[in-house]
């Protein structure tokens, strides 16, 4: 938390500061990549673990969409309509308001 002069304390989202790990990690192993075998300084254990288990696992969670992937009646949802259809059933519907 950070103190301002006006006694306001501004909480930063613990999403936001996993989000800034996440892209340092990648920048790691990005880094690490790019040097010769013999001038690592991570382990290819630790650097595999980074790629394979950790850095996949924070996006998935910082990524995550609470969306239902289906619909829970399984129905598919309302089939897409057009803007002509949409405005074709808007006209009948109109008319039969109005005539």
């Amino acid at each position: 938390m950070t103190s301002l002069s006006i006694g306001y304390t501004h909480r930063t989202n613990e999403y936001t500061v996993l989000g800034r790990i996440l892209k340092e990690l990648n920048e790691v192993v990005a880094r690490e990549n790019k040097r010769p075998f013999e001038y690592a300084d991570l382990t290819p254990s630790l650097l595999a673990l980074l790629e394979e288990e950790i850095i996949p696992s924070l996006e998935n969670e910082i990524d995550y969409d609470p969306t239902p992937q289906y619909l829970y009646d399984n129905t598919g949802g309302e089939p897409p309509v057009t803007t002509n259809e949409m405005y074709e059933i808007a006209r009948a519907h109109s008319k039969l308001l109005h005539s």
